[in-house]
């Protein structure tokens, strides 16, 4: 069996996107570790910065870090995070936080008769998805 898990760099701000992402899927960080608890080299302004950091809200998984230092970071919209609804409500309210301080790209479209999609991009520069299908039809 192989997993796929996405990871996110969001640089310089992965401790307050944490928050963030926390308030709006209702989930936890169940792992996080700065880069003074590391064998890294980084400078004392660094030092504090998540080197690695694990999230979890139920069926939603990620890691996301601070990244390297010296390290830059290019956000574009070739990658993206899908999320799946089931729960047409929720659906809603995680579209209203995440699109607080981002833009939404496409506001609530319908794709199929029982589904509809969402897209944002968050304050953080991460491209979401969000999906809302049918239970007994979408098979999620």
């Amino acid at each position: 069996m192989k997993t796929l898990i996405a990871y996110l760099t969001i640089k310089g701000n992965t401790e307050a996107a944490l928050d963030f992402y926390e308030h709006c899927f209702n989930g936890n960080t169940i792992f996080l570790q700065r880069f003074s608890e590391t064998n890294y080299t980084v400078s004392e302004n660094y030092k504090n910065k998540i080197a690695h950091a694990e999230f979890k809200a139920e069926n939603l998984h990620f890691y996301i870090s601070d990244g390297f230092e010296k390290e830059t970071v290019t956000y574009g919209n070739g990658i993206g995070m899908t999320v799946n609804f089931t729960n047409k409500n929720e659906h809603t309210e995680v579209f209203n936080k995440l699109k607080v301080g981002g833009k939404v790209t496409h506001d609530f479209f319908q794709t199929t008769i029982d589904s509809n999609l969402a897209c944002i991009i968050d304050k953080y520069g991460i491209h979401w998805y969000l999906n809302y299908s049918n239970a007994e039809k979408s098979g999620y």
